[in-house]
């Protein structure tokens, strides 16, 4: 008996191994083994929005623009590799969002707000009046080699503070009455963040709040209510950094009395990324103006790669 037990698990593995190559990519995105949430995180920064297309031609769009021909391997290994190539900086390999951030930071001093074809394309404009054409990742390399190659810009790595302040700006408007939720609402970091003398996110660096309740004022003095949460903020050298309001950027923010941070309310829920907070005036329908202020703060620890200022 105990053979044949030992035969029948033998052939469900067996089994298992075989059909596992060919499994629906629907299946595949449930079980984790397509990274696609570092596939939307490419489009957002290239695109500057998420791709409702099939995923193969979401890859497939990728690799044109990065390489401008079909990588190898399985679908899989072709997102690692976007991905990596993109964001991963290790000692002796910077991601190419760390390449094109330090040149754009250096000739600029501040990064540019919109997607990363656009800045690419308007660095190239100041840089040497027109825009080239080939592959991003060569791109990217050619204006290193033209601005800064042979400058000395010493990379440090560096750990982050979990009471890290940042000083932010929204970019536009939040109305209670217009807005649903999980609207994305993008801001800018407005002054360097650094780590003793090592930059880790420049003056202009862009994130995005989410929207994650909306209440519209009603009569009989009902508050108009807006709840908003934070997603990750982008690193210079492509690490994602969890950020909140917590209790530093709470008391800033009272203590400066910024055009938000003096009327947020609610409890930070401690240690969870995207703190939750409201913004309400009693019986009206709430607008937090674009240009509005207030601070966030870092709520991880983390190794980041910045350049180090001199």
């Amino acid at each position: 008996m105990s053979i044949n037990i030992k035969k029948i698990t033998v052939l469900i593995l067996v089994f298992s191994i075989i059909m596992t190559p060919i499994l629906p990519y629907s299946q595949l995105q449930a079980a984790g083994i397509i990274p696609l949430d570092g596939l939307a995180d490419a489009e957002r920064l290239l695109y500057g929005s998420v791709s409702d297309k099939p995923i193969l031609e979401r890859v497939s769009d990728v690799e044109q623009s990065l390489y401008q021909k079909k990588q190898p391997g399985s679908i899989v290994e072709r997102t690692e590799k976007i991905i990596s190539d993109l964001f991963e900086t290790t000692e002796k390999s910077p991601s190419l969002v760390f390449l094109f951030n330090t040149v754009e930071w250096a000739i600029s001093g501040e990064i540019g707000r919109s997607n990363l074809l656009e800045r690419i394309s308007n660095l190239e404009k100041m840089v040497s009046g027109q825009v080239t054409e080939g592959p991003l990742k060569e791109r990217i390399k050619e204006l290193y080699q033209l601005t800064i190659s042979g400058r000395e810009m010493p990379i440090q790595l560096v750990k982050s503070r979990e009471d890290q302040l940042i000083r932010i700006e929204l970019l536009e408007e939040i109305d209670s009455k217009t807005a649903s939720r999980g609207k994305k609402v993008p801001y800018q970091v407005i002054e360097d963040i650094k780590i003793g003398d090592v930059l880790i996110i420049p003056a202009g660096t862009t994130g995005e709040l989410e929207v994650t309740e909306i209440k519209e004022a009603g009569k009989m003095g009902q508050d108009g209510d807006i709840k908003i949460g934070f997603p990750q903020l982008t690193a210079i050298d492509g690490s994602s950094l969890d950020v909140a309001i917590e209790d530093e950027a709470r008391e800033e923010n009272e203590s400066q009395k910024l055009a938000i941070g003096a009327s947020v309310l609610g409890t930070a829920l401690l240690g969870l990324p995207g703190v939750v907070v409201g913004y309400f005036v009693e019986g009206e329908d709430e607008t937090i103006p674009a240009g509005s202020e207030l601070y966030i703060q870092l709520i991880e620890e983390k190794e980041i790669r910045g350049i180090v200022l001199k």
